[in-house]
């Protein structure tokens, strides 16, 4: 069974720090085998005072589980390291730039890191798959319960696997359909 290592970040605008992380490893109908969530105080990243003023007003309060952003990189590179060993592939729903920078910040707080997987790549979109299956990325979809509340990451990592999941499961349908 395949399995995907889908992950979300938020961060102070889209090039500032990143204050939170989330996803897990899910199985091809977008079911979690294994889910984390870290965040550190937004107050403590970077980012202009107008991208600061936006996340306070746009994104729900997280948990702080970190003193800082390099500590969550560390465990976030743990969880990959450990999904990645397990087989699973990485996916975002749209890498750039805040998920790309994440990584690249991951890699530079340990160069040994780019000689893993190598220094993780691919990165896999999600958006991509969904074009191909005919779905629009920059749509509005529906979220379930558990995909609430919206720019929480580990919702949004949720939704994100279970968009991929449908999108795999459209495209697969229709190459059956059309042999």
């Amino acid at each position: 069974m395949k399995s995907f290592f889908v992950f979300d970040v938020e961060s102070i605008g889209l090039h500032g720090g990143a204050f939170a992380v989330a996803g897990g490893v899910y199985d091809e109908s977008g079911k979690a085998l294994r889910e984390f969530c870290y965040s550190c105080p937004r107050n403590a990243c970077t980012g202009t005072i107008s991208d600061m003023e936006w996340v306070n007003e746009n994104i729900p309060e997280i948990e702080v589980t970190h003193p800082d952003s390099s500590s969550m990189r560390h465990d976030f590179w743990g969880q990959w390291n450990a999904a990645r060993q397990g087989g699973a592939q990485m996916w975002v729903e749209c890498g750039w730039p805040v998920e790309a920078r994440f990584l690249s910040e991951c890699v530079d707080d340990d160069g040994e890191r780019i000689w893993v997987y190598p220094g993780p790549y691919p990165l896999h979109e999600i958006a991509s798959v969904m074009i191909a299956a005919g779905m629009d990325p920059m749509a509005t979809y529906d979220r379930l319960p558990s995909e609430l509340p919206k720019h929480n990451p580990l919702a949004d990592a949720r939704q994100s696997a279970r968009l991929l999941a449908e999108a795999f499961s459209k495209l697969k349908s229709d190459s059956l359909a059309s042999t």
